[in-house]
């Protein structure tokens, strides 16, 4: 007997919950109740601030990245994804690159609204050693990814490689069950921030954030 259906749809359920406008991602903040005690607050939150950090990325928490995560120091995940063919891919295909990692799946509609700024990204480092990889969730190898692939070709054509992960490991790596979630990695394939709200990406301070890494800082 097979349990692949039932995991497959309690995952299902549970990213969809975390699939939430900025608006409803809690995030740590300053803010205490009547008795003291801390509390949380969402992002747009007129009192929410930041985590202390020391890492030299810290200045780029502004509009739509101000929540911002700088103190994940983890690799870039080994597992291998598909492209629309079938062919197999890693991460390593992108070495020497900073590598700019988004989770995302078609029935996300905040991962849907934020994919063309993600493509727009990309545009603005072209012929730069910059990788926008957008990697989609999917359940089994084959089962949703041509639906997946018809949406991502109706948001970006073809300005964005597109990749996808039926067997739902690469993210567990990653260490997120967020959507959406971008997670960036250095050249040397060191995660120097991640966000697990959506964004413009092709904002001054997203391209910003995205320069600084490609000059080294973390």
């Amino acid at each position: 007997m097979s349990f692949r259906p039932a995991i497959s749809a309690a995952l299902l359920a549970l990213f969809a919950v975390a699939c939430q406008p900025a608006a409803e991602t809690p995030a740590p903040g300053p803010a205490a109740d009547a008795a003291g005690q801390p509390v949380l607050l969402s992002c747009s939150h007129k009192d929410y601030q930041p985590p202390a950090t020391t890492s030299a990325l810290a200045g780029h928490r502004a509009g739509s990245l101000k929540c911002l995560d700088l103190d994940v120091e983890i690799a870039a995940p080994t597992s291998a994804f598909v492209d629309e063919t079938g062919a197999s891919h890693s991460f390593a295909d992108f070495k020497g690159k900073v590598l700019v990692y988004n989770i995302w799946a078609e029935w996300c509609g905040p991962c849907v609204k934020e994919m063309p700024s993600l493509a727009r990204l990309q545009k603005a480092f072209e012929g730069k050693d910059v990788a926008v990889v957008p990697v989609a969730y999917g359940f089994g190898k084959d089962v949703t990814r041509e639906s997946t692939l018809t949406k991502f070709r109706e948001l970006v054509g073809t300005d964005l490689p597109f990749f996808f992960d039926g067997e739902l490991i690469l993210q567990s790596e990653a260490q997120t069950g967020a959507l959406p979630a971008t997670l960036i990695y250095d050249k040397d394939g060191q995660e120097v921030a991640r966000l697990t709200v959506p964004a413009e990406w092709d904002t001054p301070e997203a391209i910003a954030l995205v320069q600084a890494v490609l000059d080294g800082k973390r």
